[in-house]
């Protein structure tokens, strides 16, 4: 490909789809940004339809391409059989997805809603503690055992890459109490109508984080804070590594 331009200023991934109103124009620049809504709305094209669409050279196009691509937006994909030699085409990535507003938390609020008026409050409560175990199961295998403040580094690294951006802070610098602060909620709508979810989501990190210490929450983002913080307080006499049956 042609030589690169500047590189695009591509947000964070949970930052890119928090309040579904980014601009792209302003993220990747009027050209690109017209060159990924087509490709968005068309699927794969290639760099002679896509120069055709935007009317700007091939040349340009494969340059554009390139930004786009060392970026992790756009990749090139199979040939696309023509009546003379065969034509590369270029698609989106999964990545180049997450620009584009979803209604995933219109639909889970929906689901939610209706799990209540049909099952009543137990069935909500059900579902919950269902969820928990399965979001436990799923990062206890991230997390491991090892010293507390390890164990604590793996779990806000899985969070972040789950969209929460999950830091650990001490508390002080004299006692052993860690803080794993939250600074996005990729699920704060639903969770402000149900704040049974923010519960159930620390007694998650509880079982995750194993028998040998206390986990308390009381800010959350849902709840109008500007971060969802869990104080961690090691257990006396607990034993050193988690215990995910606790």
């Amino acid at each position: 490909m042609a030589a690169r331009t500047a590189p695009v200023a591509t947000p964070d991934a949970a930052a890119a789809s928090a309040s579904g109103a980014v601009s792209l124009v302003g993220l990747l620049g009027e050209t690109r940004a017209a060159l990924v809504e087509h490709l968005h709305a068309e699927g794969a094209r290639t760099v002679a339809e896509l120069a055709a669409h935007l009317g700007i050279s091939a040349v340009a196009v494969r340059r554009h391409l390139g930004v786009l691509g060392d970026e992790g937006l756009v990749a090139e994909c199979a040939p696309r059989a023509t009546a003379g030699r065969p034509a590369a085409c270029f698609a989106l990535t999964d990545r180049a997805a997450r620009l584009f507003p979803a209604s995933y938390d219109r639909f889970a609020r929906e689901a939610l809603e209706y799990l209540t008026a049909t099952e009543g409050r137990q069935g909500l409560l059900r579902f919950l503690r269902w969820r928990l175990d399965r979001e436990a199961d799923a990062l206890v295998a991230a997390v491991g055992d090892g010293p507390l403040p390890e164990r604590m580094a793996r779990l806000a690294a899985a969070l972040s890459a789950a969209g929460f951006a999950a830091e650990v802070a001490p508390v002080a610098a004299d006692r052993p109490v860690l803080q794993l602060v939250q600074r996005h909620c990729a699920i704060e709508d639903v969770a402000r109508e149900h704040p049974e979810i923010c519960a159930h989501e620390a007694a998650a990190f509880a079982r995750v984080l194993g028998g040998d210490v206390r986990l308390s929450r009381r800010e959350t983002i849902a709840g109008g804070a500007t971060a969802c913080v869990c104080t961690v307080v090691p257990r006396d006499g607990a034993p050193p590594g988690p215990d995910p049956a606790a």
